[in-house]
């Protein structure tokens, strides 16, 4: 009987034991949960589900240093929804907002899985294509003005639908860019062509050469 209530005493502290490992590890897995949880938010719109401006300035300086040592352009947009503060005006923010996210929808199914897509702005955007020349930006840039701009948004209460066009500034590194003041240069040059494309009537593609 001794041993008996022995193995009875071994059983119950295995089990005691075992539902605490197994609290400990729901626990661990809640925690990093929460914080892979708490990480995605600090670096998402939540608006849109794109990454933000915190995100995308780092990885964009990322994918210079791979063109860099690849030796292969890199192709940045900068792309602004034209009269967005009318839309807000006319139809209130919630409409608004909707079209801000229908708008990062449509960019985002008309780029690929290794191109970054952020939003940086209340209505402007950012695009970095790895490995794409100036004629494929071009074609890009040219792609993604017309799928916003061919279909209309429809308005949340059945009366109607938003159209909205992009102006949209391009610009490709010629492969050498690394160093943190060429990014910067890179993305100056493309807000040059974005102000350029809205100055022009927008609804366009400006294009901005590399610097010589």
């Amino acid at each position: 009987h001794g041993f008996t209530k022995v193995i009875a005493l071994q059983h119950i502290a295995l089990c005691i034991l075992y539902n605490k490992l197994v609290r400990q590890k729901r626990q661990q897995e809640q925690l990093r949960n929460t914080l892979q949880t708490g990480l995605m938010a600090a670096v998402t719109d939540p608006l849109t589900g794109l990454y933000n401006r915190r995100y995308a300035l780092p990885h964009l300086r990322k994918l210079a240093e791979r063109s860099a040592q690849s030796g292969k352009k890199l192709a940045i947009m900068l792309v602004d929804i034209d009269h967005f503060k009318r839309v807000n005006d006319t139809y209130g923010h919630l409409i608004g907002d909707a079209v801000i996210a229908g708008v990062a929808d449509r960019l985002k199914d008309g780029l690929r899985a290794v191109d970054l897509l952020a939003r940086i702005g209340g209505e402007e955007f950012l695009i970095a294509l790895p490995e794409t020349t100036e004629a494929k930006a071009q074609a890009a840039a040219e792609r993604l003005r017309a799928r916003v701009q061919s279909t209309p948004f429809d308005l949340c209460d059945g009366n109607g639908a938003v159209s909205v066009t992009l102006s949209i500034g391009v610009t490709v590194s010629d492969g050498s860019t690394a160093l943190p003041a060429e990014v910067d240069s890179l993305l100056a040059r493309a807000d040059t062509a974005l102000y350029a494309a809205k100055s022009s009537g927008r609804n366009q593609v400006n294009f901005s050469l590399s610097a010589a």
